[in-house]
């Protein structure tokens, strides 16, 4: 029986009551999974599924029930990624703690080093000398690890940071220094294939091993083969530590050079075309006898000179004065090789980051040479003219001239740990 919606109570509620209820089925609009008849609750959905004539195909909606079905799926399938993203970071997780209890384990077997195997890598001279480098830098840095060729920047230790990597561990070999305990986890990786340790060796930061005294004993055992050790493989360690400092003194001035032109003038650095030739023209002014401090003075005179030729010809770009200096840096040494006039010598400026290990390799070759300076022996009152002297026992050694030269202050005290 038809009642008025006014006799069932509030309109509104009435409305509601039946919109909850009612639903139109569209004939002509299918569901993508079942086939069957779309329904729909109010015009704007049938509109939306049907068009304006409740007529099309649809090509886009489902039913309720597979509507249900697929979220249904959906929430299965995040449960599932979340499980499984749970369980990848719980592996994450127990992976990083044992790679961290094998770095900690190794790092601990790396601080119990106590020099008891320790030895002298003869044979290595860049290692040899490479390690008075780090004495001194242990003792003027106390409590600090040795830092790691990264933290060096690009010239490194020599100015080479492959060389100085295969010296170091030529001395982790034998046992001169170990790895610090400050390394930064990052500097180390764990194989997942065969679960070994490995690191990567210019982020490493290292330690030397043993107590004060035995690094000194092990500083004045290498200064010892170096200066006075009689037989050709000595005789050969002094040749290759002295093309080692000449080499860093050329990467040096060819570095401060480089940040002339790009810091002071913002050049471009000299190109790599003529790189070689710089370095061969660096050499040749060493060779002729000019000191460091000399051949800064050139690197100078030659930048602002090409600064100022670039000036003066409107149509040369920085790129140009840059290969110029090479040029000019030539002429000038090539001038004053030919007239013998004073050069000055100029101190580098703060920016200039020469090798670390330059100062002391260069004053150790300083001394090595002098040993066997012709003058020197004749001006020593100890040794014969060949620059040996006998000792109490009757054994005719190198004389290392101490009677020729103030006497030196006594040596620092190494810390146990650096």
């Amino acid at each position: 029986m038809a009642r008025a919606v006014g006799s069932i109570g509030d309109q509104q509620w009435a409305a509601a009551t039946a919109t909850s209820v009612s639903h139109a089925v569209l004939l002509n609009s299918l569901c993508l999974h079942c086939d069957e008849p779309l329904r729909v609750t109010n015009r704007s959905w049938a509109v939306r599924v049907g068009g304006r004539y409740l007529d099309r195909l649809n090509d886009r909606y489902l039913c309720p029930e597979c509507s249900d079905v697929q979220r249904q799926d959906e929430e299965r399938e995040r449960e599932q990624s979340l499980r499984a993203a749970r369980a990848e970071a719980e592996r994450k997780r127990l992976k990083a703690e044992e790679e961290a209890r094998t770095v900690a384990a190794f790092l601990a077997g790396e601080q119990a080093k106590d020099g008891s195997t320790s030895h002298l890598p003869y044979r290595r001279p860049t290692a040899l000398a490479l390690y008075l480098v780090l004495v001194n830098h242990a003792v003027h840095n106390p409590g600090k690890p040795l830092p790691s060729v990264a933290d060096l920047g690009a010239l490194g230790w020599t100015g080479d940071t492959e060389r100085d990597t295969e010296a170091l561990f030529d001395m982790y070999r034998a046992h001169l220094i170990a790895i610090s305990s400050e390394t930064p986890r990052q500097a180390f990786d764990i194989s997942d294939e065969d679960g070994e340790l490995r690191f990567f060796a210019t982020e490493l930061k290292w330690r030397l091993v043993g107590g004060g005294p035995m690094v000194t004993a092990h500083e004045r055992a290498v200064r010892t083969h170096f200066m006075t050790a009689p037989g050709q493989e000595a005789h050969d360690d002094r040749q290759a530590l002295a093309e080692l400092v000449d080499r860093m003194e050329v990467i040096n001035v060819i570095s401060y050079l480089d940040g002339l032109l790009t810091k002071k003038y913002d050049y471009p650095a000299v190109p790599e075309g003529r790189r070689q030739e710089l370095a061969d023209v660096v050499r040749k002014g060493f060779a002729a006898g000019f000191t460091p401090g000399q051949m800064i003075c050139f690197a100078w005179r030659a930048a602002d000179s090409a600064a100022a030729w670039k000036e003066r010809n409107a149509h040369m770009g920085p790129p140009e004065a840059s290969s110029g200096t090479v040029t000019i840096l030539n002429s000038k040494i090539d001038t004053a090789i030919e007239v013998h006039h004073a050069v000055p010598e100029y101190d580098p400026p703060r920016w200039h980051q020469q090798p670390v290990g330059l100062a002391v390799l260069r004053q150790l070759d300083a001394e090595v040479k002098r040993v066997r300076d012709r003058s020197v022996i004749s001006a020593c009152a100890q040794c014969d003219h060949q620059g040996l002297r006998e000792t109490d026992t009757g054994a005719l050694v190198r004389c290392v001239h101490t009677a020729a030269v103030p006497e030196q202050p006594e040596a620092q005290e190494y810390p146990a740990e650096a």
